[in-house]
């Protein structure tokens, strides 16, 4: 309301002055055939009505004036708070609309991974500096992994989850991570009949930190079974994790992985020969794998 009044009050002021400088401005038709009495009479009305026009013009400029004052003196503050803060509002509500499409984006795009978002942000923290918190939550995610009536996204939400709190707390053995746990996203990726849920239980599961024969060969399976080549490029990128991951450490694993490694490589037809060299990296690395089963 207050805004309205002003640009009005301006608005007139603005008439007012145009009128004025019509006044000051108006063409003089004064033909030369009229008698200098004439003239001069004319010239002398004129000034007297321009002198009436511009005290009229006046008056009504100071009541102008006057009217705005009192409308500032007694609304300015109050109004001028108003919109400043329904501005502000305005853009908060801009701002947690644009994070909730956002979100929803993300969900959609990877919702195995839609835990991101509900994670208290003392989260990581308080898994550091409480274990029975640490061992709850934990026992909770191992019961939804396994837990076969629950939807297969939320499974695999609660395996990247449990992971993730693997990582956060530099273990690579958890009581609540076990063979069975990664095994139940496993036969997800092997069983499931829709390609892309597929996908996201064998990329939750290929960099497993377990290292257990029994995941080698599921990778085995999806490699030498799996028409999809993104699938199969993933499952060799864990048949070879399990490769490094038991080095040093699981000698009799370490040679069974390199052993199922070469006979991927050396009996598969082209394709998959061409396959297992691009994770293999180097010749080098075909060499090693040897050099493996010949000190066996």
């Amino acid at each position: 309301m207050f805004k309205s009044a002003s640009v009005a009050l301006i608005i007139s002021v603005l008439a007012l002055v145009v009128s004025l400088y019509g006044v000051f401005n108006r063409p003089q038709q004064v033909e030369s055939v009229f008698m200098e009495d004439t003239l001069q009479s004319g010239i002398e009305r004129q000034q007297l009505s321009q002198s009436d026009t511009i005290v009229s013009l006046n008056a009504q400029i100071s009541q102008l004036e006057a009217r705005l004052q009192r409308l500032e003196s007694r609304d300015g503050s109050d109004m001028n708070m108003a919109p400043r803060d329904n501005f502000e509002q305005a853009v908060l509500n801009v701002i947690e609309q644009q994070q909730a499409r956002e979100r929803e984006e993300m969900r959609s795009k990877d919702p195995a991974y839609a835990f991101y978002e509900s994670l208290p942000q003392d989260y990581e923290i308080k898994l550091k500096t409480d274990p029975d918190y640490a061992q709850q939550v934990n026992r909770e995610l191992n019961a939804k992994v396994l837990d076969s009536s629950l939807p297969a996204l939320e499974r695999l939400s609660a395996m990247g989850q449990l992971q993730m709190n693997m990582y956060v707390l530099n273990k690579t053995q958890m009581n609540d991570y076990s063979f069975e746990t990664v095994d139940a996203i496993l036969k997800i990726a092997q069983q499931s009949s829709d390609e892309k849920l597929k996908v996201q239980a064998l990329e939750v599961i290929a960099g497993t930190p377990l290292t257990d024969a029994r995941v080698a060969d599921s990778f085995v399976s999806i490699v030498e079974r799996e028409e999809n080549d993104y699938l199969r490029s993933m499952a060799a990128d864990g048949l070879m994790l399990q490769y490094y991951q038991s080095k040093n450490k699981q000698p009799d694993l370490n040679r069974r992985v390199a052993q199922q490694i070469l006979a991927l490589y050396n009996h598969g037809d082209q394709k998959l020969k061409s396959l297992m060299k691009n994770h293999m990296f180097s010749d080098d690395m075909i060499n090693e794998l040897n050099e493996v089963l010949d000190n066996g």
